[in-house]
C-alpha cells in the first residue's frame, strides 16, 4: 500500500511533536470497502521516521488552523520496529525536524496492536479507526490481575465484560480459569448458553458465619465496646465451647441471657456500684435488636446459618463449569454480610490452598458495596481491600464494573492494571479516573463525554497501545437492554 504523507513536522516539544499539514485531502474521509477512514483523526494513530529508521508511533490529540495553515499535535506513543515486526511502549530517540508525518499501514497497525501471547490471541474489538484491524489482549493481565470497567448506565458496560468473558471461555476450553459474576441486577442469567454457567439463586447460596472472629462478630452485629463486646465474646466461646462450628444464631440469644444472669445471680445487691439484671439487659438491647433483625430474614438466615449444608465455594471447587452467576438481588444490608462472608470465605481458601487454578470475581455494580464512603454501620472494604492488594499472588483477579467510578474506594480501584471507559458525561466520574488511571494522553479523557454506545477507550498494561475499540458483540445478550416506551401498551383492565 502506497504510504499517505499527512504533513511534515514543525516543533518537537518533549513528548508531543507539532505537524504542519501539506496534504488537504487527508482532512477528507474516504470510503474503502466500506469502511470510514480519516487520516487525521483525533485519537487516531500515526508516524514519522527516526534516524535509525524506525516508526515513531504518535496519537493525534489535536487538530488547529492557525494563519490560514492547518496543523496538528500528537503525543508520542512508542517505536515500531521494521526489521524486527515488533512495536515497544515508549521512546528514547527524536524525529528530526520537517521530517514527513503518515498514516501507518494495516500491517504495522497489525503490529503495534499485537501483544506478547501465543496462545489463542483473544480479541477485545475492532480498531475504532479501521476495523479490519483486531485489538488483542493479554489474559494474563486482563484476567490474572484487576480490571476496571467503567462507564454511565446505558453506554454497554455490561456487554463488554459478557463479551470478554464469553469470547474466553469460548476458545480456550483448556484454561483452568473461573468466573465468579456478583449478579444485583439480575443481568447475567440470560447472558450465556445454559450448558456454559451455574447460576445460585439467592436464597441456594451458602457462606457460614462461623468464618468469622470475634472482632468480625462485633462488628456484624455492631457491638459497642463497652459491655456489649465482652458479653458477645463470652457467649460465642461458651457456644463454640458446646458446638464447634455448628451453632445457629439463634443460640445466641439463650446464650446473652444466660450471660446476664450468671453476671446477676440474685438480681439483688448491697453495693450500689453493681448493676441490675434489667439494667445490664438494657445495655445489651441494640445488640439483641441486631441480632433479632438477622433471625428475623429467613433467606439471609439460610445463607449464613446453615452449617450442614455444603458451601457454595465448595460447590464452585467441585464443578467443571467455568461460569458461577450469584443473584444478590437483595437489602443493601443483607449484600453487605453476604459479600463480607464471600469476600473472607475466598480470600482464606486461596490463600492458604494455593493451586493452578485461577478465579476471576466480576463485581457489577461495585459501587453499592466498595463505595469509599461506606457507613459505620457496614462491614467495610477490609477483604475486597485485601483481595486488591494481594489477590493476583493467590491466584485471584478482579473485575470491577461501575456507572459511578467516582463512588469507589479509590485504593481499590487505583489496583485496576487495565482500564475499559465507555461513554461516561459526569465531571466527578471524570476527574476521579483521570487522577487514578494512566492515560496515554488527555484526548481520550475529553472523548469519553461523546463517544457511542458499544464503543470504548482501552488503555493500562494489558493492551499494547490505548486506543477507541468497537467491543465484539456478545450472544446472548444480558438483561440490559433500554426500555423502549413507545412499544409498552395500555392494559386493558
Amino acid at each position: 500500500m502506497e504510504k499517505i504523507n499527512l504533513g511534515y513536522i514543525v516543533k518537537i516539544n518533549g513528548s508531543s511533536i507539532v505537524c504542519s499539514v501539506n496534504n488537504n485531502n487527508a482532512l477528507k474521509n474516504v470510503s474503502v470497502d466500506n469502511f470510514n477512514l480519516s487520516f487525521i483523526s483525533v485519537g487516531a494513530l500515526a508516524g514519522t521516521r527516526l534516524v535509525d529508521g524506525r516508526v515513531l508511533v504518535v496519537t493525534i490529540e489535536e487538530i488547529y488552523d492557525h494563519d490560514n495553515n492547518i496543523f496538528f499535535n500528537a503525543s508520542i506513543n512508542g517505536i515500531y520496529d521494521d526489521v524486527l515486526k515488533k512495536y515497544s511502549f515508549g521512546t528514547n530517540s527524536y524525529p528530526l525536524i520537517n521530517e514527513a508525518v503518515f498514516k501507518l499501514d494495516d500491517n504495522i497497525l497489525k503490529n503495534v496492536f499485537d501483544i506478547k501471547y501465543t496462545d489463542n490471541k483473544p480479541s477485545i474489538g475492532k480498531y475504532f479507526y479501521n476495523e479490519s484491524i483486531n485489538i488483542f489482549y493479554n489474559p494474563n493481565i486482563i484476567f490474572g490481575k484487576h480490571l476496571g470497567v467503567f462507564g454511565n448506565t446505558g453506554s454497554g458496560k455490561t456487554c463488554t465484560v459478557v463479551s470478554l468473558i464469553q469470547n474466553f471461555v469460548r476458545t480456550n476450553p483448556d484454561k483452568n480459569i473461573k468466573f465468579i459474576i456478583l449478579d444485583v441486577n439480575g443481568e447475567y442469567k440470560t447472558a450465556f448458553n445454559h450448558d456454559e454457567y451455574v447460576y445460585f439463586n439467592y436464597e441456594d447460596l451458602r457462606f457460614n458465619h462461623h468464618i468469622l472472629n470475634n472482632v468480625e462478630y462485633g462488628k456484624l452485629f455492631r457491638a459497642s465496646e463497652g459491655i456489649q463486646y465482652p458479653a458477645l465474646k463470652d457467649s460465642i466461646r461458651k457456644l463454640e465451647e458446646a458446638n464447634p462450628n455448628s451453632w445457629l444464631i439463634k443460640d445466641l440469644l439463650n446464650q446473652l441471657n444466660e450471660w446476664v444472669n450468671s453476671k446477676t445471680p440474685n438480681n439483688q445487691y448491697s453495693r450500689p456500684d453493681i448493676f441490675t439484671n434489667n439494667q445490664i439487659t438494657g445495655f445489651l438491647r441494640t445488640l439483641i435488636y441486631r441480632i433479632e433483625q438477622v433471625l428475623s430474614d429467613d433467606n439471609l438466615l439460610k445463607i449464613i446459618d446453615s452449617p450442614k449444608d455444603k458451601s457454595t465455594l465448595e460447590i464452585i471447587n467441585e464443578s467443571d463449569k467455568k461460569i458461577f452467576i450469584f443473584d444478590l438481588q437483595t437489602s443493601l444490608d443483607s449484600l453487605d454480610i453476604i459479600l463480607y462472608l464471600f469476600f473472607k470465605s475466598i480470600y482464606n481458601e486461596k490463600s492458604i490452598n494455593r493451586t493452578d487454578s485461577h478465579t476471576c470475581l466480576v463485581l457489577e455494580e461495585a459501587h453499592r458495596y466498595i463505595n469509599a464512603n461506606i457507613s459505620e454501620t457496614q462491614l467495610g472494604t477490609y477483604y475486597i481491600d485485601k483481595l486488591a492488594r494481594e489477590g493476583r499472588k493467590f491466584g485471584i483477579g478482579l473485575v470491577i464494573s461501575s456507572q459511578v467510578p467516582s463512588m469507589l474506594s479509590y485504593e481499590i480501584v487505583s489496583q485496576c492494571n487495565t482500564v475499559i471507559m465507555h461513554k461516561i458525561t459526569n465531571k466527578r466520574d471524570l476527574e476521579f479516573l483521570r487522577g487514578v488511571m494512566r492515560v496515554s494522553n488527555d484526548s481520550f479523557f475529553l472523548q469519553m463525554s461523546s463517544l457511542e454506545k458499544q464503543y470504548a477507550i482501552v488503555c493500562g498494561e494489558a493492551f499494547s497501545n490505548d486506543t477507541i475499540v468497537k467491543i465484539t458483540d456478545a450472544y446472548p445478550l444480558p438483561r440490559s437492554s433500554d426500555p423502549i416506551i413507545t412499544t409498552i401498551l395500555k392494559c386493558d383492565k
